[in-house]
């Protein structure tokens, strides 16, 4: 305890009884969770960002006078070695224009035929940006509950204690058992209140990049179905 009869943390997490260790291991799978999640979000899109496909695929067309089979014949080999969902997906979009072709689809059919592979492939792929995200909103309840348990049970054990007093109740014990009652609460809310704001940050972020991805395959689909 230090000068003045407060807690200091470890004593803070002591005195909150049992129920602080699981509030720690869910700090603990929070932070490991957040990690994750920024290291795939973020990488996916620093290996392959949405524009940089664009300028790719542009640059590339221009290079062979608008000849598309040429043009996609030659960023393949660049789109395989990326290895992102982004890539992916439009590797598959060249697969089915080259069927496409070979089949003589007229402009409308496809593109109708470009844009089913897609969101098949989409389907597949885009889950991964945000999978185990909804983990943290677990956490976040999870963890407040379990701080607002701690707390009850340690409001009954005081008020039992001070029932069973012979000297009866005082004010400072009743308010220092109280106040101790309520760390449980505190710790919850330390490691809640993060989880939830991570969370929406990291699924806004992710929703976000998934738009610019639908944003970059239709322009493809769009240029290559011309």
């Amino acid at each position: 305890m230090t000068a003045g009869g407060k807690l200091n943390l470890v004593e803070l997490f002591i005195a909150g009884g049992w129920v602080m260790y699981p509030i720690a291991l869910l700090s603990v799978v929070m932070m490991a969770i957040t990690l994750e999640r920024l290291i795939v979000i973020f990488l996916e899109k620093w290996k392959f960002a949405p524009s940089n496909a664009i300028k790719i695929f542009a640059a590339a067309l221009d290079k062979h006078g608008n000849d598309k089979v040429k043009a996609i014949d030659e960023i393949t080999p660049v789109l395989k070695k990326k290895g992102t969902i982004l890539s992916e997906i439009l590797l598959t979009i060249i697969e089915k224009y080259h069927y496409a072709k070979d089949k003589n689809l007229s402009p409308m059919e496809m593109k109708s035929w470009l844009k089913n592979a897609t969101e098949e492939k989409a389907g597949v792929e885009l889950p991964a940006l945000d999978a185990h995200l909804g983990w943290l909103a677990i956490i976040s309840n999870v963890a407040t509950l379990v701080g607002l348990f701690g707390t009850v049970i340690g409001m009954i054990e005081s008020f039992t204690a001070m029932s069973n007093s012979a000297g009866g109740v005082k004010a400072d014990e009743m308010a220092g058992g109280i106040a101790v009652a309520l760390v449980a609460t505190a710790g919850g809310l330390v490691v809640a209140v993060p989880s939830l704001l991570i969370f929406n940050w990291l699924k806004n972020t992710a929703e976000a990049h998934v738009i610019q991805i639908e944003e970059t395959t239709v322009k493809v689909i769009d240029t290559l179905a011309e």
